[in-house]
């Protein structure tokens, strides 16, 4: 408890100061660190309302080693965190506007703005927002480093926001679609890329991956075993695993040398590197 407080204060004291007065590890550096990194899936989601600020928060001032979210882009091309393909399940659209099963992707973002993302998860977070990808970047990157996972949107906008906030070398973007890799790859080589996937990890896949520019292996954890997890080590890439929240399984991993943990509960799998 005393811990957490301690990182609490901290992470408000960071919160007031110049994203450019903290010194930051870069995403290498954070990715080469020994044993297994702790990775916050969607921010502190199972404590939190998923893909919001407030997630982002937690997830920071429990020391995340990366904190990951979901983006798509508003039809008027606002990127903006959320996870699904309809805006239904983690959002009040359908009292507000009427519908069932809307787009994500299909609102323009003023109306987006206008939802409330915290109330079906509590009563407690109603009247959360959805915050733009900008708006994310800002808090997360405060005291951790953001796992950027694009749902929808092209390469160069990606990019472009990266840049103009200074971090290409701040961030790790992660994709299931390895052409976006490979655009953002043409675009900033400096960045760092993780190629999503599930099933079979063979040597092709692998192929594809290295050949997108990417340097991680984001896999379903079910299809992972020690033999894919260093099949990838073996051509100088990490492996990640994707959603751990059983400790039993996670200890698994981590004896088959897994080099990172992407969790809804990044406290209860931050307990097992003591």
């Amino acid at each position: 408890m005393a811990l957490r407080c301690l990182i609490l204060s901290l992470g408000t004291a960071m919160a007031g100061a110049p994203a450019e007065t903290i010194e930051r590890p870069t995403a290498a550096q954070v990715v080469a660190r020994p044993g297994f990194l702790v990775i916050a899936h969607r921010g502190d989601s199972g404590a939190f309302p998923e893909n919001t600020l407030p997630a982002f928060r937690s997830a920071v001032e429990w020391g995340a080693d990366l904190v990951e979210l979901d983006y798509y882009h508003s039809a008027d091309g606002v990127p903006f965190a959320f996870h699904d393909r309809t805006l239904n399940r983690t959002s009040d659209a359908t009292a507000v506007l009427g519908q069932e099963k809307i787009p994500t992707d299909s609102l323009a973002w003023d109306q987006l703005q206008r939802l409330d993302a915290g109330d079906w998860f509590d009563a407690r977070f109603r009247g959360t927002p959805i915050p733009t990808l900008a708006e994310a970047l800002d808090v997360i990157q405060q005291g951790s480093i953001t796992l950027v996972e694009r749902k929808a949107g092209d390469a160069a906008t990606c990019v472009q926001l990266l840049r103009e906030k200074g971090l290409l070398e701040h961030v790790v973007v992660q994709a299931f679609d390895w052409n976006y890799l490979a655009d953002c790859h043409r675009l900033a080589p400096e960045l760092i890329l993780g190629a999503l996937g599930s099933k079979d990890l063979s040597d092709d896949r692998l192929d594809e991956i290295q050949k997108a520019g990417a340097r991680i292996v984001g896999w379903n954890h079910q299809d992972l075993q020690r033999q894919q997890i260093e099949a990838v080590q073996r051509r100088g890439m990490k492996t990640w695993a994707y959603t751990v929240n059983d400790v039993q399984r996670a200890q698994q991993l981590i004896d088959d040398g897994i080099d990172g943990i992407i969790t809804d509960y990044p406290a209860k799998i931050m307990q097992l590197r003591q």
